[in-house]
């Protein structure tokens, strides 16, 4: 009977403990890797292409506390998305705005339809007719 209460300890130690401490240490990890990442983030969008002339999807890169995106990462107007040739017009067009954190992810889906993360978002469809 000497080694019930032993392997009790150990058991609450494994249920309660050691959880809190993976919990812990995965947060610890995000941080330090946010911390790490410069605060550049990626951010989606659709847009009229004033070169193509048509409706693109675009991926770029903007560097933290930038008013503008610094890079085209992907374009859905070339035959592969990632391989950008273009002289990036866009660039010139796409305005950010950044939120409070750096931890939010990317995309995400809310039940409200509303995802508050860093997003370039161009002028309203430049050079497009009427």
């Amino acid at each position: 009977m000497e080694w019930v209460l032993p392997v009790l300890l150990l058991l609450g130690f494994l249920i309660v403990v050691v959880p809190v401490g993976v919990y812990f240490g995965a947060v610890a990890l995000l941080w330090v890797s946010a911390l790490i990442s410069g605060g550049s983030a990626r951010s989606r969008t659709g847009f009229y292409c004033p070169v193509t002339k048509r409706r693109v999807t675009a991926d770029f890169l903007t560097e933290g506390g930038s008013d503008h995106p610094s890079d085209v990462l992907s374009c859905s107007a070339f035959a592969k998305p990632h391989d950008v040739r273009c002289q990036k017009a866009c660039l010139d067009l796409a305005e950010t705005q950044s939120v409070s954190t750096a931890l939010l992810p990317r995309y995400s889906l809310i039940a409200g339809g509303t995802a508050y993360r860093v997003e370039a978002t161009p002028h309203a469809d430049v050079g497009r007719a009427a």
